[in-house]
């Protein structure tokens, strides 16, 4: 069962769950000689703003000696890579999509939650605005029901039905699901990696057809390019466990998503092996805005993430430094 994820709930479990992340993390350690020789495992997932966080950390830790490895590995798969300590750290797990299974392993005492990364998101249906001439009514989900909106929206590959560009399978996103309990006639299309997916975008908007899709931010298209999220039925625990809930009476998961922030995990025995680099995951935090810029010189502008990372760590280097003071 999935868990509400409305920005007080997210507030108080915050506080609640990185209880024992900060007993083992919040003693004062002063900049002493690295503790471990061991490298430090951080995921990654190939998706332009996780990873630019990712590499951003681990350029920290570098900065003050530590040994680094990137583990890449699909999104869903993060936290049961952290549970069994095939990997450390976490730098990517959005609450909106991942909330519950983040509550679910941190009770196992395995894992621990670190705090939100600072960067501040939204996701769900996204669609350029000059497609409201097409589909009269939007941003209203219910627009979506009229056949001339479906048919809009319909490609050679999804006709009759309209066409919904999704995110790659394991990002989760429960897109089909969600189409099919609202009563939509809609068919999710999956892609091969973000990229693919805004590109896939992109394209129609440069020619100004109608496509709607998954949306996430902080990203630089969904920033740049005038367009708007669908405002689907509410988040509310009830959309997730009762059926009654919601305008289909028959089905569950038939509501939108809510708001909130992507949270860094680490592992217990990361906590113990290496107890200044928790606590400086722990202190770890960007801006939204620096995250946005990321994603638009990797993949806008062809940067190499890496590069992108490191420019941020050079950028801050002051900040980070008298983190461990």
């Amino acid at each position: 069962m999935k868990t509400p994820r409305t920005l007080t709930h997210l507030a108080l479990t915050h506080l609640a769950r990185i209880g024992t992340a900060v007993l083992l993390c919040s003693t004062a350690i002063p900049a002493l000689a690295v503790e471990t020789s061991e490298p430090i495992r951080i995921i990654t997932i190939d998706s332009a703003d996780a990873d630019f966080m990712a590499y951003a950390y681990g350029g920290v830790l570098e900065g003050f000696g530590y040994n680094v490895e990137y583990v890449r590995i699909d999104y869903a798969a993060q936290i049961p890579a952290l549970e069994t300590g095939d990997v450390d750290v976490s730098t990517a797990i959005w609450d909106s999509t991942g909330w519950d299974t983040l509550v679910d392993v941190v009770a196992t005492g395995k894992v621990l939650n670190f705090g939100s990364t600072g960067a501040a998101i939204e996701e769900g249906w996204w669609y350029p605005s000059y497609v409201e001439e097409l589909c009269p009514g939007l941003p209203d989900w219910e627009a979506l029901k009229t056949p001339e909106c479906v048919a809009a929206f319909a490609t050679i590959e999804t006709e009759p039905r309209g066409r919904f560009v999704d995110a790659p399978a394991d990002w989760e996103t429960d897109s089909q699901v969600r189409l099919d309990a609202l009563g939509l006639d809609f068919e999710s299309i999956s892609s091969g990696s973000p990229i693919t997916m805004i590109a896939t975008m992109k394209a129609a908007v440069d020619q100004k057809e109608p496509v709607i899709g998954w949306g996430f931010v902080p990203n630089w298209f969904f920033e740049a390019v005038d367009g708007k999220f669908v405002k689907l039925p509410k988040d509310e625990p009830g959309c997730y466990d009762d059926p009654a809930w919601g305008p289909n009476p028959n089905a569950t998961m038939d509501c939108g998503f809510s708001k909130g922030f992507v949270w860094k995990l680490g592992t217990k025995g990361f906590a113990e092996r290496a107890p200044q680099a928790a606590r400086l995951l722990h202190i770890f935090q960007v801006e939204t805005a620096d995250v946005s810029l990321a994603t638009g010189r990797v993949e806008n502008d062809g940067e190499n993430i890496e590069d992108v990372a490191a420019d941020w760590v050079e950028a801050h280097r002051a900040e980070w430094s008298g983190w461990m003071k």
